[in-house]
Formats: C-alpha cells, structure tokens, sequence
C-alpha cells in the first residue's frame, strides 16, 4: 500500500526590491551618523548598520548625497551633515571662503546663467 503525499503549494509571494527604502530607514541611518564620534567611514556604515544590506546603504547614500544632506570626501569620510532644524545654514553657507574664490564661484555662476539665456 502506498500512500502519496500532494505538496500545497503557495501563491507566490511579491518580493520586496533589494534597493527598497523607508523613511524610517533613512532616519535610522542619519541617527546614526549624527551620533557617531567624529566622522564616519563609507566602509565601516555596514557594521554600525547590520539591519540595512549593503544595497540599500547605498541607496541611501547616494540619495542624500545628491539631496545635499551630506558631504562624502576623497578619502570615503562623511565630513558633513544637514542639521534637522530649518534655520540652520548649508555647507556653503558656513564655509570660510576666500575673497578670490567667491569671485572665481561667481564668474562662474555668471557664465552659467549667460549660457542657460
């Protein structure tokens, strides 16, 4: 006598995209940032953040990089930060600038705006 034995088979399940993130995943990461002692390597983010994949740290990164949240040098360093509050100053707000460098930046800001016309 044998007996056979059907497997039930599941519907299949929507997986999430790997590159997927939350607000509260971006907030956890800035948190984190915020608090470390000094400033913190791109390669050291996976260990101070086990509940992100690499691929999401990433997302991440680039997206506030471009959203201007963070600064990221040469060397792999998140140098700088946006603060939370509104009333706080930018990067290039804060920075101690040169008087020859503020004219090169608006010459060429000038020359952007006459080739935008």
């Amino acid at each position: 006598m044998y007996f056979s034995i059907k497997s039930r088979k599941s519907p299949p399940r929507k997986g999430r995209p790997a590159n997927e993130v939350s607000e509260d995943d971006i907030n956890a990461f800035l948190q984190v940032i915020r608090n470390f002692d000094g400033y913190p390597k791109l390669r050291d983010l996976c260990r101070m953040l086990p509940s992100l994949t690499p691929v999401r740290i990433n997302v991440i990164l680039h997206y506030l990089e471009r959203s201007g949240a963070i600064v990221i040098d040469a060397n792999g360093y998140i140098t700088w930060i946006r603060n939370e509050d509104v009333g706080h100053l930018t990067l290039g707000e804060v920075a101690n600038m040169s008087s020859d460098l503020k004219e090169l930046l608006e010459k060429h800001r000038k020359r952007e705006d006459d080739d935008l016309t």
